[in-house]
């Protein structure tokens, strides 16, 4: 958050009145100034503002003068408090009103909510299509049983509703909410079949729900598009990053000078669509080809390595869920993401194996000095190009994933360490001979230990997940918690020793 300050609103009883007599009219109009009670509200974008709206609605305003001057006392953000007093239980439907016609970031309710008054079923259908954030805080914090039903309620018809345990915390969750989305207004392309890819399919998903729930934009087309535009990239231009990939490498193995460059002529093409077209994140559906015989555009390994190194998300195999952990992740922590594969879990020993052919080098950030890197090829198949990196040992790492509904994160701290390479090693003796110099694993790995690995390894949220150097829980949380989504995570989440 930012932290210059801003000119309070001042909110007292007049101010009180008359919103309350404008919300009592509002409820007089004519039914074609309304939108139809039950019409979905649509997506807004983030308010990039310092001024936000508060709808707060309670059945005797009276009594809460001193929490609306917490709220005005906010120094982040400018907040309009626009106070309505109404029954939430009686009707529901008044307060969806008044948040169709009043537009309010945010909505606050402090009900009276009463077991032998009205249904307290219709509240949550009443509130399912408001997409805005709710913040429910109990009239009565010794007796929160009903309060705690309506927000659970609310949850399963989608809406991002939190139970407040004082006025204090409903404060913070304000203060929580007042900050946009980490990815409001920013937009992804990924070569490939929309929400198909072939290693990591998301059929569930379409752009509209993922936008809903993060507020980025996916934009999809075929992978065949790239190959007329390989064809026009700058030639010196990829010559000299093919000359930067082998100086700055301490060996090159396998990889000839024209598949390093091919890789270099990739990472051109994708650099310019990024700037070109103001992208935060670009994806391949590489699984596609990369086993085929003889693949359409170069491997993407080095130029995914390249653009995560200089601050763009680019996750492999376009895997969604690992696109926007990967873009969060990276936004919050200032560092690229390594997307891998949790290829093996030790229950004994407490320690997961990290397992990919993509790792960036500025691992530690961008000022800090790169990771030492062998060029290698593709799992030994003579093609490709991939950056063998040097782990460092002893660091705090988090690793994480969104799972493939959006509805939760699972967040594990971890930290490395050694253990000997095994990137060589080979298929079993009883693969076919043409296959026999394949390499089994992927050229990068990495041993993180975890604490409570039992419970990280029954909830391992999908094929990839993301890890990013440092302990950043408390950023994670709150971005969780304007997304809607719930954390699942160790109860401490401290580093293992």
């Amino acid at each position: 958050m930012q932290k210059e300050d801003q000119k309070p609103v001042r909110v007292d009883r007049r101010d009180f009145i008359r919103a309350t007599t404008l919300a009592g009219m509002a409820g007089t109009l004519s039914g074609t100034s309304l939108l139809a009670q039950n019409a979905p509200i649509s997506s807004k974008p983030g308010n990039a503002g310092k001024t936000r709206k508060v709808l707060f609605v309670s059945d005797s305003l009276s009594s809460y003068e001193k929490l609306i001057d917490s709220i005005k006392a906010i120094r982040e953000y400018e907040f309009q408090v626009i106070p309505i007093e109404a029954s939430l239980q009686r009707k529901p439907q008044d307060v969806t009103r008044s948040v169709r016609e009043l537009r309010p970031d945010i909505l606050l309710i402090r009900p009276t909510v009463r077991t032998a008054v009205g249904n307290i079923g219709n509240i949550a259908i009443s509130m399912a299509d408001l997409d805005i954030p709710i913040i429910l805080l109990p009239v009565n914090l010794d007796l929160i049983m009903m309060d705690s039903d309506m927000v659970a309620a609310m949850r399963t018809r989608g809406a991002n509703a939190f139970l407040a345990n004082s006025e204090a915390h409903a404060v913070e969750l304000l203060k929580i909410f007042a900050v946009p989305r980490i990815l409001d207004g920013k937009q992804a392309l990924i070569f490939g079949r929309p929400f198909d890819s072939t290693s990591v399919p998301m059929g569930n998903l379409n752009e509209d729900s993922v936008y809903k729930k993060t507020g980025l934009r996916i934009r999809y087309r075929p992978v065949d598009d790239l190959m007329p535009l390989l064809e026009k990239v700058d030639e010196a231009g990829a010559m000299k990053e093919m000359e930067r990939w082998k100086r700055e490498a301490a060996r090159v193995l396998e990889p000839s000078d024209k598949t390093i460059l091919d890789a270099a002529r990739l990472y051109i093409l994708l650099r310019s669509l990024v700037e070109k077209e103001g992208l935060a994140a670009i994806s391949i559906d590489c699984l596609s080809f990369s086993f085929s015989g003889k693949p359409p555009i170069p491997l993407p390994c080095l130029a995914f390595t390249r653009l995560r190194d200089e601050g763009i998300t680019a996750p492999c195999e376009a895997d969604v869920c690992a696109l926007l952990t990967s873009m969060v992740l990276q936004q919050i922590s200032g560092k690229p993401a390594y997307q891998c594969n949790v290829s093996e879990v030790d229950l004994q020993k407490s320690i997961a194996i990290l397992r990919h052919c993509v790792a960036p080098l500025q691992l530690m950030g961008r000022n800090a000095p790169p990771l030492t890197y062998n060029l290698r090829d593709y799992h030994g198949l003579g093609k490709g190009a991939t950056a063998e990196v040097e782990f460092p040992s002893g660091i705090d790492v988090t690793l994480g994933l969104l799972s493939k509904d959006l509805k939760s994160f699972v967040l594990w701290p971890g930290r490395t360490q050694s253990r000997a390479k095994d990137a060589d090693r080979l298929p079993p003796g009883n693969a076919p001979s043409a296959k026999s110099n394949v390499r089994k694993y992927c050229s990068n790995q990495l041993t993180v230990k975890f604490k409570d690995i039992n419970q990280l390894h029954q909830n391992l949220a999908g094929c990839h997940h993301v890890m990013i150097a440092g302990a950043y829980e408390k950023a994670l949380r709150e971005e969780m918690i304007r997304m809607g989504v719930n954390i699942i995570g160790p109860s401490d989440m401290s580093s293992p020793a």
